[in-house]
């Protein structure tokens, strides 16, 4: 850590109800922190395959030719599966199975996801025969808010590193699909070398 960054912690600690803390940071809710909202309605035969992914309870589950939410942008299961939680880089439509954030007050998308991965959101389970999560269970609960200068730090190195990965990924599932396309063919004679060559100019 370079010294400007360290100049934005403090040099000491002091008691509170959650332990020692920063001096001078305080303690108050979750929703300090951010605020969850209910996903959309969106049943299966109204959709229409697009460039923005639908995320589900248990992940992604499609596309759809029109969006919610602007990305950045997080989201955790309501209903079905607890305990998953995403951080969307692209704008998206959280379904109705899930939670999003609507707001984030002192926390950012990064700062947000890596908050909500520490809660047990399967010990909130408010449902009998379905698993389902009560936003105010959680909204409620006591959390340290750091300043905002520290959060925003964060959000600068980390946003980039996501969004690398992000990249990665994609790169992935390209020489994925190009190689499922291309190994049957060449092992089958139906593909020379030189037109591999070719293909792969072309995607560059």
């Amino acid at each position: 850590m370079d010294e400007a960054n360290a100049a934005l912690f403090p040099g000491s600690f002091e008691e509170s109800e959650l332990g020692a803390v920063p001096k001078g940071w305080t303690v108050g809710r979750l929703d300090d922190l951010l605020v969850l909202q209910r996903g959309f309605d969106l049943p299966a035969q109204d959709r229409t395959p697009g460039d923005f992914p639908i995320i589900a309870a248990s992940g992604p589950s499609g596309t759809h030719h029109k969006t919610m939410v602007k990305g950045p942008g997080v989201v955790t299961g309501r209903s079905g599966v607890l305990g998953r939680v995403l951080l969307e880089l692209d704008d998206f439509w959280p379904l109705n199975t899930t939670l999003w954030v609507k707001e984030f007050k002192v926390a950012t998308p990064c700062y947000a996801y890596e908050v909500l991965r520490l809660i047990d959101f399967k010990s909130f389970n408010a449902g009998s025969a379905v698993p389902s999560l009560n936003r105010n269970h959680i909204h409620g609960l006591p959390y340290l808010l750091p300043e905002r200068s520290c959060v925003d730090v964060f959000e600068g190195i980390v946003l980039k590193i996501h969004k690398r990965c992000h990249e990665n990924e994609k790169q992935a599932q390209t020489l994925s699909a190009l190689r499922d396309t291309l190994l049957p063919r060449l092992i089958s004679g139906q593909l020379q070398l030189p037109e591999v060559d070719q293909l792969e100019e072309s995607l560059a």
